[in-house]
């Protein structure tokens, strides 16, 4: 392709506004679910570290002004972002969660300014091999950040705390900054294979949420509805018990009843004498005379 400035810094400028502010969607969902889980820390935090090299890289080579900011803005996102999952997701308190990302944006800032003028001083020497390794390792890195986030995928068995906006944005500014590279005078294979190895790879997140969040969707319903039968069974069962015992009550107040009936119609001397006071012994002939002759006349 011939060059073409326009076409370049149009195209370069949509990427980066795009890439530059891709992370805003993440920052918003984290901080209104207040939930990171499913979100990997270690991805953030490589993607800050390959933002280092890869802004040095970017800035020596004079690529062209919105792909030198891009990884500035990305990077700051990235370190609110981090900040966010270790406040949500383990604990940390806000204020360490401030000092630890401002300390965080310190290092990197000043790694890079490191980086340049050594990069720049390879230059003034005739060697661009700093250079180019700042734009291999800065590549390498922010592309194998998301092999922590695909572990995340594997650990939950779904797409789970990341922003499928945030995806979507992030593939579309790798296109677009892709595209500008084409209309540059010497096309950039290092930043090329940058783009492209992190256009694959979130496709293949959006891939794997296609398959695997109906699934998990499914398994969730599932077990949603075994609970409710359980929890069901659980109150059927006392239920039983308690019926069990009505009747068991009932037929003891129903015995209790028949005893009270027989009771009622047993004759108040019977109730209250023994069978020998109710049926005197009778007297023998020969005691009566007996008893006649003990008298005295």
């Amino acid at each position: 392709m011939p060059k073409n400035a326009v076409a370049e810094n149009v195209l370069g400028t949509i990427g980066t506004v795009l890439w530059s502010f891709q992370l805003v969607p993440q920052i918003i969902k984290s901080y209104r679910a207040k939930d990171t889980d499913g979100l990997s820390a270690w991805l953030l935090l490589i993607w800050v570290a390959g933002s280092i090299p890869q802004g040095t890289y970017l800035v020596v080579q004079n690529i062209n002004i919105p792909l030198i900011i891009q990884p500035q803005l990305f990077s700051t996102f990235a370190i609110i972002a981090m900040a966010q999952c270790w406040r949500y997701s383990h604990g940390v308190s806000t204020r360490q969660c401030t000092l630890g990302a401002l300390a965080t944006g310190l290092i990197a800032g000043g790694c890079e300014v490191a980086f340049y003028f050594l990069c720049k001083l390879g230059e003034n020497r005739g060697t661009s091999a700093g250079t180019k390794t700042m734009g291999i390792v800065g590549a390498v890195l922010i592309v194998l950040g998301l092999v922590p986030q695909f572990y995340e995928i594997w650990r939950y068995r779904e797409v789970k705390g990341i922003s499928l906006l945030f995806l979507a944005i992030d593939c579309s500014g790798g296109v677009f900054s892709l595209l500008s590279l084409v209309f540059k005078e010497s096309f950039d294979g290092i930043a090329a294979a940058n783009y492209i190895g992190i256009v694959v790879l979130e496709l293949g997140i959006f891939a794997c949420y296609l398959v695997l969040n109906p699934k998990a969707a499914r398994k969730k319903q599932l077990e949603q509805e075994l609970n409710a039968t359980e929890t069901d069974s659980d109150d059927l069962a006392p239920t039983a018990a308690s019926a069990t015992n009505t009747a068991a009550q009932g037929d003891h107040d129903l015995e209790q009843a028949h005893q009270t009936s027989a009771s009622e119609t047993t004759p108040e001397w019977s109730r209250h004498t023994t069978f020998d006071e109710k049926s005197p012994t009778m007297s023998s002939p020969i005691d009566t005379r007996r008893m006649r002759l003990d008298t005295p006349a």
